[in-house]
């Protein structure tokens, strides 16, 4: 797997992103999209976390912390 691009223009690393991942919210946009993109998923990912915590996600912020 490859590089996405997050919100703010940052490069993350796609394998490491889902490592971080919330199971249930990953699980839940690979049912509603695969098979898209790897950046499709992330930004899908994004808003689906904002959602549930009421936060950002840090890997899609302006300076993202693994």
């Amino acid at each position: 797997m490859g590089k996405v691009v997050n919100a703010a223009g940052r490069e993350i690393d796609f394998d490491a992103a889902v490592a971080l991942m919330d199971d249930e919210i990953r699980e839940a946009i690979h049912a509603e999209l695969a098979p898209c993109t790897e950046q499709a998923f992330f930004a899908a990912y994004a808003v689906a976390h904002a959602e549930k915590y009421g936060a950002e996600w840090e890997l899609n912020t302006e300076n993202p912390v693994y």
